[in-house]
């Protein structure tokens, strides 16, 4: 399986110096509680990008999650206060989310066998209206390893350079993140995640046959079904079927959630929550069965800024105010930062040997006991579905999608 993904944010940092209004009473936070964080978040965008939709949906919570915590770390007052709430932060500080967002990029870049998962950060700042913050440049260097680019905006060849990181670091998958530089635009900061890998048990592509696909709104189309028996954590519920399919050694794995005939895709994704999602997954166990899986591949694009401030996160957008001036050296650059938008781009295919995918989140700062053995389960994914991928080793899911049209 083969799978890619690509965030990019236009963001804002500050000082990444602990702030005096977070109490000590706060817990510590690592990686795992990062990538809890990011989940929670990540379910919660994708109730609000889906609903009242039909259509598919794929995004990467990671991604976004990290794009918008360095955004956290130059949010001051209530726009911080709004960001920590949206985000699942509870209160952490931003030196503290830094060190754990650290430790949950070099867990997701170390080695897995069959399996190639980096992420790489950036930043693009005018060099002709922007005095940054020391402080802010060197966080995002210590924590993010980020590329810290000081451009001229106005320059034609700017668009094609930020253009050509995004696509070298999804391997091609995701060519063109922007399609032009708005006057108004003071920094670009991307964050991209890339996922390679093959299914541990690959299958047969001489089995893939072309079966009717059931939408949501009743209409049938054709799609190749690849199919595989064997033994899978597998789980089973009224309100749906569920099976993982591991990739290499097993550290990371594709989980395929199959609503129930009388139930919806839509109803299902209201459910997720992190909450839901650590119940559901507590159900599965060892079984024998067969599998059916459409071999798709999908394109998703969207501005998140609606969905995000109906979440809550409103002042960040907000040219009167927003308070994300941390991140400027003070009198040295124009005032009243914003953010102009934050897109999202993902990519993701399902074949035989495994999944490709990438995704891309771009955001904008402007101005202004003995068991009896069950009977052989059979799951065949001929209707809507959600699927997501996650990293065994610190829980984050890489992506989550909501799958009406594959």
């Amino acid at each position: 399986m083969r799978l890619a993904a690509i965030a990019l944010l236009t963001a804002a940092l500050a000082t990444i110096g602990d702030s005096s209004a977070v109490k000590a009473s706060i817990p510590p936070f690592g990686a795992n509680d990062a990538a809890a964080a990011d989940n929670a978040f990540g379910f919660a965008l994708l109730r609000a990008v889906t609903k009242g939709k039909q259509a598919n949906a794929v995004l990467s919570p990671v991604s976004v999650g990290l794009d918008l915590a360095m955004v956290y770390n130059g949010a001051r007052g209530q726009t911080a206060t709004e960001m920590d709430a949206v985000l699942q932060l509870k209160g952490t500080s931003p030196r503290a989310l830094n060190s754990a967002n650290s430790s949950l990029e070099k867990t997701l870049r170390a080695p897995v066998k069959s399996v190639e998962l980096d992420v790489a950060n950036s930043l693009w700042s005018d060099r002709r209206r922007l005095a940054l913050d020391p402080a802010f440049t060197k966080a995002l260097a210590a924590a993010y390893a980020a590329e810290i680019r000081d451009v001229d905006f106005s320059a034609p060849a700017t668009l094609g350079a930020i253009n050509a990181w995004a696509d070298k670091e999804t391997r091609g998958k995701i060519k063109k993140i922007l399609d032009s530089i708005s006057h108004q635009d003071l920094l670009f900061l991307i964050n991209a995640v890339y996922f390679k890998g093959e299914w541990s048990a690959k299958f047969d592509k001489k089995l893939t046959v072309d079966r009717d696909f059931k939408s949501a709104g009743g209409s049938v189309k054709k799609v190749p079904l690849m199919q595989q028996s064997g033994e899978y954590r597998y789980a089973e519920t009224k309100l749906f079927q569920a099976i993982q399919l591991p990739y290499g050694d097993g550290a990371l794995r594709m989980f395929v959630f199959l609503p129930d005939k009388s139930s919806s895709l839509a109803e299902l994704v209201e459910t997720l929550d992190a909450a839901n999602w650590s119940r559901f997954t507590s159900e599965f166990s060892p079984r024998r069965g067969h599998i059916e899986l459409p071999r798709f591949s999908v394109e998703y694009s969207a501005l998140l800024n609606r969905p995000l401030m109906e979440l809550g996160m409103r002042r960040a957008f907000s040219p009167q105010s927003a308070d994300l001036g941390a991140m400027f050296v003070a009198g040295k650059s124009r005032a009243n930062p914003f953010i102009g938008f934050v897109k999202h781009d993902t990519y993701l295919r399902v074949d035989e040997e495994g999944s490709e995918a990438a995704a891309m989140t771009t955001t904008g700062i402007r101005t202004t006991s003995i068991r009896i053995e069950p009977p052989p389960f059979t799951m065949v994914v001929d209707r809507p579905f959600f699927c997501a991928i996650a990293d065994g080793r610190t829980g984050a899911l890489l992506f989550v999608g909501a799958i009406y049209n594959p």
